[in-house]
C-alpha cells in the first residue's frame, strides 16, 4: 500500500520530559521526510481505554496509508507482545495490550508480531520501548517497509474488557470511558444505541445517581453552571457542564455508571 508520509503519535507521555521529543527524533532520523502529527500526549497515565478511544476516534481522519504510533503501555519490558497492524487502509504501531481491540472490527486486518530486530534500536531498553522498538519500526513502515517484513503473523484478539453498554428491561446502562480537558465525561453510549433504545420515548439520565435531565443540542440550551447531556463531536453521549467541568462538578473518574430510563422527554 502507498504510504501517505504521515505519522501520528498518542502517548500517556505528557510533554515535560522529553520522552516525546526522542521517539520523534528517532524516526526523523531513520526518515526525514516524514510528517510527525501529535494526537494526544496527555492520555491519563497508563490508562489503556482513554488511549484506545483517542487512537480511534481520531485515526480516520488522515488519509489511507497514515501510520499511527500508539504507546500506552503500563505492561512495557512484559511478555505483553509489540505489534504493527493493516487495518481500514491505516497502519497501527502498538503494545498488544487492548489500544488496537477496535481493528477487530476492521475486515481484511493483518497484523504482525514485532519480531525483527533489525528494524529496532540496538539494544532496547526495557522500560522504553516506544522510541527503541515502536518509533523505528513507525518510520521503516512510513518509508514504505513492508508489514510482512517486520515479525511473525499475530492473531490480534480482544484485550480489554467489552465496553458495549446493555439495555436491562427499561434501563440502558452505560460509562464513562473518557474525560477531555474541559471535564466533558464521554460516554460508551453511542448516539444510534441511544435512538434505538429510546424511539423517541422519553428519557430519564442520571449519572452515578445524580439526576443530569433530559437530552440538549447544545452547552448554552442550558444556564451557564447547570449540566447537560448531549451527542457530542464523537457521536457518544457526553456528560458536560455550560461553563464548568463536569467531572469536578460531580467527583466522577473513567468508569462511574451512566443510566438512561425511560421517563423524560429527549
Amino acid at each position: 500500500m502507498q504510504r501517505s508520509g504521515l505519522i501520528t503519535l498518542l502517548t500517556d507521555f505528557g510533554q515535560r520530559d522529553g520522552y516525546v521529543a526522542a521517539m520523534k527524533g528517532v524516526m526523523l532520523s531513520l526518515h526525514p521526510p516524514a510528517q510527525l502529527i501529535d494526537l494526544s500526549h496527555e492520555v491519563e497515565p497508563q490508562n489503556v481505554y482513554a488511549g484506545a478511544f483517542l487512537l480511534q476516534a481520531h485515526y480516520s481522519y488522515f488519509p489511507p496509508g497514515t501510520v499511527h504510533l500508539a504507546v500506552v503501555d503500563p505492561g512495557v519490558g512484559s511478555e505483553r507482545a509489540a505489534l504493527a497492524c493493516l487495518a481500514g487502509n491505516h497502519f497501527f504501531v502498538a503494545p498488544d495490550n487492548g489500544l488496537l481491540d477496535f481493528c477487530l472490527d476492521s475486515s481484511g486486518r493483518r497484523a504482525v508480531r514485532l519480531t525483527q530486530k533489525k528494524f529496532w534500536r540496538k539494544t532496547p531498553s526495557s522500560t522504553f520501548h516506544g522510541r527503541d522498538i515502536f518509533a523505528p519500526v513507525a518510520a521503516h513502515l512510513a518509508r514504505g517497509e513492508s508489514l510482512a517484513n517486520l515479525g511473525e503473523p499475530f492473531e490480534l484478539q480482544r484485550r480489554l474488557p467489552s465496553l458495549e453498554c446493555r439495555a436491562v428491561g427499561k434501563t440502558l446502562r452505560g460509562q464513562v470511558i473518557y474525560i477531555d480537558r474541559f471535564g466533558n465525561l464521554i460516554s460508551n453510549i453511542t448516539a444510534q444505541r441511544l435512538r434505538a433504545f429510546s424511539r423517541n420515548r422519553p428519557v430519564t439520565i442520571t449519572l452515578a445517581g445524580h439526576l443530569i435531565g433530559g437530552l440538549c443540542k447544545t452547552y448554552s440550551d442550558v444556564p451557564p453552571d447547570a449540566p447537560l447531556t448531549l451527542i457530542g463531536s464523537f457521536g457518544y453521549l457526553e456528560i458536560g457542564v455550560n461553563l464548568g467541568n463536569a467531572q469536578a462538578r460531580f467527583g466522577v473518574r473513567c468508569g462511574a455508571s451512566i443510566a438512561i430510563e425511560l421517563g423524560q422527554t429527549i
